[in-house]
């Protein structure tokens, strides 16, 4: 495992809550046995709105308690919509969310971990690491 700190997109927390893949399981156990995951207002939104139940909504809430959350303050936004705007005229068009997580990803120097190829497209353009997921 690298020293390097990661922003874990949502698909790949929706994998490791499900217990889909033992990799992914083990390489997250691994980021934060290492204090290396952070996160965002995106990234939690999203779980928190997928859960099922009461329960699974605190369980997601407990299992983020201890990682390092990234603010979203007015200069993130400005820094975005103009992150949006390049890659938009380099004729990438994504979902705000997604550009907000790679936002936090570039002005952090963290790499995303995520299942949607789209992200090494905007890593490629903006500026930032990723770890794509290939059959894991």
């Amino acid at each position: 495992m690298s020293n390097f700190d990661y922003l874990i997109d949502t698909s790949v927390w929706v994998d490791f809550f499900r217990g889909k893949s033992e990799a992914i399981k083990n390489r997250i156990m691994e980021m934060i046995s290492n204090n290396r995951i952070y996160y965002n207002g995106i990234i939690i939104h999203e779980l928190l709105t997928g859960a099922r139940s009461k329960k699974q909504t605190e369980f997601i809430i407990d299992s983020f308690s201890g990682l390092k959350y990234l603010e979203m303050d007015q200069g993130f936004f400005i820094q975005s919509s103009r992150i949006a705007s390049q890659l938009r005229s380099s004729g990438i068009n994504l979902p705000m969310t997604d550009i907000m997580i790679a936002t936090h990803a570039k002005l952090n120097n963290l790499i995303i971990f995520a299942k949607d190829k789209h992200f090494e497209a905007m890593g490629q353009r903006i500026g930032f690491q990723y770890d794509i997921i290939v059959n894991l």
